[in-house]
């Protein structure tokens, strides 16, 4: 006996896993019932839940770095920063050694 699911997805999450599942091979309904199927065979969610922030990819590290230094440069250009020895020795002076 089969029965229906009503769940509620982002229409922009639905018309990209459709694309993704057409690409292999799969509709929805068999895509969310393979799901399924591995949740109750690992006897929970089939794949890791964790807290930990997903770690850049070296091209993403690459880019963020990138991005930094642009706004460093343009920081500098405009006046924006201080020596660090001026900036430490203000340190020194107000909290004493560091």
């Amino acid at each position: 006996m089969k029965t229906n699911i009503n769940i509620k997805v982002d229409t922009e999450i639905r018309d990209e896993a459709k694309e993704l599942f057409g690409r292999m091979g799969l509709d929805m309904t068999t895509a969310v019932n393979m799901f399924l199927l591995a949740a109750i065979r690992e006897r929970g969610i089939p794949f890791a839940l964790t807290t930990i922030p997903k770690q850049p990819s070296d091209e993403e590290a690459i880019s963020i770095l990138a991005s930094k230094l642009k706004r460093a440069e343009m920081q500098e250009k405009e006046g924006q920063m201080r020596n660090f020895d001026d900036f430490a020795l203000e340190l020194k002076q107000k909290y004493g050694q560091i």
